[in-house]
């Protein structure tokens, strides 16, 4: 799946090509391409078309002697100003000197991201089990907060200002202790490594705890909505869970092994909902090396 992606992405570098247009050509859920690509490719799909089409300009001013702003509307640029923008922040480096062959770097234009492989064996089988498959029963919703913006690939400020405006509403209500399950979800496909519109969706569950499917979700009163609070209802339906432990920031290891390496193996198929990540403990009192996250992937 991925790789038709990949090869329509190779050969229609002159299009408009987002993760919604590349998701449709690997007939995949949107709200799952995303991450499927990066457990491939070790990049965004954004990074990834602006580097395949770094990478054919460069080729083609080493090559050739067309203007650069022929190349530039080859490889997909509206201009041979916007190529020469893309490749200063990118390659740090610019047309005339490629072309004058005074770099040689972009060559290695990929070692920020991996060439993609697929091996014939997918040996995550051995390496990554789900901790179980749940079924998440209907009627659960979450009190929810929105932050918003990736900074240099991370999550971190918006998952802080989004459980923040929700800790800050729970603590005001004195309903702290009704908190069953701690959630987030990310929907939206980075559009780089610093997007200021991606969001992060963080959520409390009341009454009723996802870890153990256990108890009955309530909706307490005495919480007005204010700011982007909401309430939001979690899709039911089964859902693989994988256990994560250690450090919110090596989580993406997680990610990759469920969805690169134990998908493959399993024989399921990703229902159209967005994944979640269910938080075991809390960062203010657990050392970050006992951290425990759940990934749970929507099954069909």
């Amino acid at each position: 799946m991925i790789a038709r992606a990949l090869a329509h992405a190779e050969s229609h570098l002159v299009e408009p090509l987002s993760a919604d247009t590349l998701a449709d050509c690997a007939a995949m859920s949107r709200h799952h391409f995303h991450r499927v690509f990066r457990a491939y490719t070790g990049c965004t799909v954004a990074n990834y078309v602006t580097l395949l089409r770094l990478r054919r300009a460069c080729a083609l001013l080493v090559s050739g002697h067309e203007p650069v702003s022929d190349i530039a509307l080859t490889v997909g640029y509206e201009s041979a100003q916007a190529l020469a923008k893309a490749m200063r922040r990118d390659l740090d480096t610019t047309p005339t000197a490629v072309r004058r062959g005074d770099v040689s770097a972009w060559k290695d234009i990929f070692s920020r991201c991996r060439e993609p492989d697929f091996p014939s064996v997918f040996k995550g089988a051995d390496a990554m089990q789900a901790s179980r498959i749940t079924h998440l029963p209907e009627g659960i919703v979450a009190l929810t907060a929105t932050g918003r913006g990736m900074v240099d690939n991370n999550m971190m400020r918006a998952a802080q200002q989004a459980f923040g405006e929700l800790m800050q509403a729970l603590n005001g209500a004195g309903l702290r202790d009704q908190v069953r399950s701690y959630m987030s979800v990310v929907p939206d496909d980075p559009k780089g490594p610093d997007d200021p519109h991606c969001r992060f969706i963080a959520g409390l569950v009341f009454g009723y705890s996802m870890a153990t499917n256990s108890g009955q979700c309530e909706q307490p009163d005495g919480l007005p909505l204010s700011g982007t609070l909401n309430w939001q209802p979690i899709a039911s339906g089964r859902y693989a869970v994988f256990t994560h432990v250690g450090p919110y920031t090596t989580l993406h290891r997680t990610w990759k092994a469920a969805y690169r390496d134990w998908l493959p193996s399993s024989g399921e198929q990703l229902r159209d909902e967005p994944p979640l990540e269910v938080n075991l403990n809390r960062p203010e009192v657990t050392p970050a090396e006992e951290l425990r996250t759940e990934v749970w992937l929507p099954l069909v």
